[in-house]
C-alpha cells in the first residue's frame, strides 16, 4: 500500500492566491510539507535541500529513527525524516520558517535524544502608538538589551512602529539609536511653577507650532498641497518631516537581512481592515513607518501603491493576534510594553473626558480566546484517546502525516508578559503630545527603571542565547505573567 500526500502544499497555495487576489495582502509562511507511506516504510520531507553548504544526520536508519538537516547560511532549509516524533518536525518546520540561525546548536542536531524546543523558541516584542509616551519603550528597550534579550520579532503601531523600525535596524545597538531619536524630537521648553504649567505649555507649543523634524502644521504653510481653505484640509498637521528622521536612523534597506523581523500595521482606508506591513515579505521604506503613524485627523493618509492608509491604532493599538497570526502562536515569549493606564480616576471636565476615550481606545486589547483554545485542547485530547487504541506501527505512521504534524505536534509554550507604565493622578490629560525635553527624558527613565527592576526578577526572558533554564517564574505587579492566551495547560 502506498500513500502519497504532496498536494497539501498546492492546496495552501491557491488558498493563499486566493486571498491575496481578494487584495488582503497574506504572505505564503507554510515550508512545503510532502509525505509519503511506501509498504510500511513513511517519511517526511520538508522544505528544500537545493543548495545544501551542510547535512547532518540524527539517529539511524538501522532504528526506522532517522533525520536529516540541510543547512545554508547557518540555517536549515530542510529536512528528511523517518520515525521522528511529530514535534521535533514541527520545531524544525518552525526553525525553517524563521530562519533560525543554528550554528551555535549543531551538537544537539546530532543529538537524537536532545529537544530542539528552545532552538525555535522566540521573543516578540509589542509596541504601542502613544506619542510621546514611546519614550518609555526607549527606557525598556535600554534595560532589555542590558540583560541581553534581543527581540527576534517586534510588532509596531504608529511612534511603536517608529520605535520598531529603530530597533530592527539596529538589532546590537537599539538603545543608543533610540535614545539619539528621542533626543532630536524632544523640544526644549522652559520651566514653569507650578509643574503642570510646564507641560500644559508644552503641549500647546507642540499643537501649535508642531515638532521640528517630525511634523508641523497647516496653518503655517496654507496652501502647500493646494489646500487653501482650512474647509478642503483632510488633517491639521503634516507629518511628513518625519519621514527624513526616519531615514537617518533607519537603513531600510537591510531591514530584510536584519534578525529583528519588523511587522507594522496600517489601515487601508477605503476597505477598513488592518494591513501588516512585514520586513520578511516586504520591502519597508519610511512611507510604510509613516503610515501606521497616520492618525486621523491629525496627520493625513499616507499613499502606498496607490492604496491611502491610516494609523492601525485605530482597530489594534497592540497588534498582538495580528503578529501572531503571522508568525504563529506557538512557542514564543512575548513582551507587551503597555503605555496607557488601565484603571484612572473618573473625569472631572470636557478634556478629561475626551483624554479617558482615548485612552481606553487605545489602550491595549488582547482578544481572549480562552474556549476556543479548550474547544482545540478537547479535540487533540480525543484525538490522543484515539490513537492509543490504535496499534502501535499505524500509529506511529499515523504521527507523521502532515496534518497530525500540524495540528497535534505540539509547538511549545507561550508566555505572555506586560511592561505597564505607572501614572500618577497628577499626570495631566492628553500627556502623549508633551513632547518637552524633561519629559521625555521622564518618560525614558521610567521605561529603564520598570523594565530593569522587573526582569532582574525573572529568569523567564532571557535572550536564546543565554537561557540557563526555562522557569517561568512568576514577576512582580508591574510586570505581570499573565495566564497564557495560547499555551498548553
Amino acid at each position: 500500500m502506498a500513500t502519497n500526500e504532496h498536494w497539501d502544499n498546492a492546496h495552501q497555495q491557491g488558498h493563499i492566491a486566493a486571498k491575496n487576489m481578494l487584495g488582503q495582502r497574506v504572505p505564503y509562511r507554510d515550508v512545503p510539507h510532502y509525505f509519503c507511506e511506501f509498504l510500511g516504510f513513511g517519511f517526511t520531507f520538508l522544505g528544500t535541500s537545493e543548495g545544501a553548504e551542510l547535512r547532518i544526520g540524527r539517529g539511524s536508519l538501522e532504528d526506522k529513527s532517522f533525520a536529516e538537516f540541510y543547512i545554508r547560511s547557518g540555517a536549515i532549509t530542510g529536512l528528511f525524516s523517518t520515525g521522528r516524533p511529530p514535534e521535533e518536525t514541527r520545531t524544525i518546520d518552525t526553525l525553517i520558517r524563521d530562519r533560525v540561525d543554528v550554528r551555535a546548536a549543531l551538537a544537539q542536531l546530532t543529538d537524537p535524544d536532545a529537544d530542539l524546543g528552545d532552538l525555535a523558541r522566540q521573543t516578540v516584542l509589542i509596541l504601542q502608538g502613544g506619542g510621546a509616551l514611546g519614550a518609555f519603550e526607549c527606557g525598556v528597550l535600554r534595560a532589555m538589551n542590558e540583560r541581553g534579550i534581543i527581540p527576534d520579532i517586534v510588532g509596531g503601531v504608529s511612534i511603536g512602529a517608529i520605535n520598531g523600525a529603530i530597533i530592527a535596524s539596529n538589532p546590537h545597538d537599539s538603545d543608543r539609536a533610540l535614545d539619539q531619536f528621542w533626543n532630536d524630537i524632544s523640544i526644549a521648553t522652559p520651566e514653569l511653577a507650578p509643574p503642570h504649567a510646564s507641560n500644559a505649555f508644552a503641549m500647546a507649543s507642540a499643537m501649535l507650532w508642531g515638532i521640528p523634524g517630525f511634523f508641523h502644521p497647516r496653518w503655517l504653510a496654507p496652501g502647500k498641497d493646494g489646500e487653501w481653505w482650512p474647509y478642503q484640509w483632510t488633517s491639521f498637521y503634516d507629518a511628513s518631516p518625519i519621514k527624513d528622521l526616519l531615514r537617518k536612523y533607519v537603513d531600510f534597506s537591510r531591514l530584510r537581512t536584519s534578525p529583528v523581523r519588523l511587522i507594522v500595521g496600517a489601515i487601508d482606508v477605503e476597505l477598513g481592515e488592518l494591513v501588516l506591513f512585514d520586513s520578511h515579505t516586504d520591502e519597508l521604506k519610511a512611507e510604510h513607518i509613516l503610515a501606521s503613524g497616520s492618525l486621523p485627523p491629525m496627520f493625513p493618509s499616507t499613499t502606498i501603491a496607490g492604496r491611502r492608509y491610516w494609523d492601525g491604532g485605530i482597530i489594534s493599538n497592540s497588534p498582538l493576534e495580528h503578529v501572531l497570526m503571522r508568525c504563529g502562536a506557538d512557542n514564543k515569549r512575548i513582551i507587551i510594553v503597555d503605555l496607557f493606564p488601565g484603571r484612572r480616576p473618573l473625569p472631572n471636565n470636557l478634556a478629561e473626558v475626551l483624554a479617558r476615550r482615548d485612552e481606553i481606545t487605545y489602550g491595549e486589547r488582547i482578544r481572549n480566546d480562552a474556549q476556543l483554545r479548550e474547544l482545540v485542547q478537547e479535540f487533540q485530547a480525543l484525538v490522543s484517546e484515539v490513537m492509543l487504541a490504535v496499534d502501535s506501527d499505524t500509529a506511529a505512521r499515523l504521527k507523521e502525516r502532515p496534518r497530525y504534524v500540524h495540528l497535534m505536534g505540539g509547538g511549545g509554550k507561550t508566555s505572555i508578559t506586560r511592561i505597564v507604565r505607572a501614572t500618577s493622578e497628577r499626570e495631566p490629560p492628553a500627556a502623549e503630545y508633551d513632547f518637552s525635553t524633561p519629559t521625555i527624558a521622564r518618560h525614558k527613565q521610567q521605561g529603564y527603571l520598570t523594565a530593569r527592576n522587573l526582569l532582574a526578577e525573572s529568569r523567564s526572558l532571557l535572550s536564546r542565547h543565554d537561557r540557563p533554564s526555562r522557569d517561568d517564574t512568576a514577576v512582580s505587579t508591574t510586570l505581570r505573567r499573565l495566564t497564557p492566551i495560547w499555551a498548553d495547560p
